[in-house]
């Protein structure tokens, strides 16, 4: 009677430290961020982590059934079949407009397949760090190419006399816009790279509104070209600013609404305190955004006209 009296708290022992690691082991998988599966030997699902059940909308009661009846996708059901316990195997899909990756991991003991693991990771911002990549990648490509054809071409012309002698100096002058264009290039990536490196930048106070003045002044010969005015009002506000980056931001959106305004129009730039903090609003009569890209203007070098 004592023997058996020691085996049932040996037994009832176990299962308690069992049931400890297994709660340990759903407290740690619970809040990871990454979903988690683990399968038996047969497909079956034993575990399936918060993340998991929330990206298949299953809930606990799944336990015990085929993970095939919780996701149909057959090519993660055969890359899952297919995989060997000597590899790891990656798929890569999209559900609900996300990237996702699934790593799968044979368990086994020895040669015996004990079961599956798979890994689900969250792969969008990586997807569209790379896609931002190729898009640099081919728009400094596009942009640095133009004016060196151009310079090329014009070079050329003149090395085999095919330019007359009074045309020099305008196909020189060509040559030197384009160059001083390249230039100029060459410092925005220059800069962006330096940006990215989240350099320390002096801070100092700034008049905002008579910032804004400053580049309105600076653009008036831009839009007197274009036969498009430009004017600055609101009240004088003063903020603790790297004055060098949002002069930049200023400039380029009067830039821009004088390049692709309309003829006879007119960009108005508005300076002012709110409750929530300063506001600068530059409005203008041009062409706009169309609505279907609006939500993309923070993207990295996205263009709604994609001919430049």
């Amino acid at each position: 009677m004592r023997h058996i009296d020691h085996q049932n708290k040996q037994i009832q022992q176990q299962i308690e430290e069992f049931r400890n690691k297994q709660e340990e082991f759903s407290a740690i998988t619970r809040h990871m961020s990454e979903g988690l599966v683990l399968l038996d030997e047969r497909g079956m699902i034993l575990s399936m982590n918060l993340a998991a059940m929330n990206l298949f909308a299953v809930d606990g009661k799944c336990r015990g059934k085929d993970f095939l009846t919780i996701d149909r996708d057959a090519e993660l059901a055969r890359t899952i079949s297919s995989s060997d316990i000597h590899s790891e195997k990656e798929y890569c899909t999209c559900k609900d407009g996300r990237d996702y990756q699934f790593r799968i991991t044979k368990i086994a003991n020895g040669e015996k397949c004990l079961g599956t693991v798979i890994l689900i990771i969250d792969i969008t911002e990586k997807m569209q760090a790379e896609q931002t990549r190729r898009e640099f990648s081919a728009n400094v490509s596009h942009e640095l190419k133009t004016p060196l054809q151009s310079i090329m071409g014009s070079a050329e012309l003149i090395e085999n006399g095919l330019v007359k002698e009074e045309d020099l100096p305008r196909f020189a002058g060509h040559i030197r816009t384009e160059a001083a264009r390249l230039v100029e290039l060459i410092n925005d990536i220059i800069r962006l790279s330096q940006l990215d490196e989240k350099p320390s930048l002096p801070y100092e106070t700034v008049d905002v509104y008579a910032l804004a003045e400053e580049i309105s002044e600076e653009l008036q010969p831009l839009g007197e070209k274009r036969n498009v005015s430009i004017k600055t009002d609101g009240d004088s506000v003063q903020i603790d600013t790297v004055r060098r980056l949002l002069y930049e931001i200023i400039y380029n959106l009067c830039d821009n609404a004088i390049r692709y305004n309309r003829e006879g129009g007119s960009v108005q730039i508005h300076v002012g305190a709110t409750p929530s903090g300063i506001e600068i609003a530059v409005s203008d009569t041009g062409i706009g955004i169309p609505p279907e890209d609006q939500s993309r203007i923070f993207e990295r070098f996205y263009r709604v006209d994609k001919s430049h």
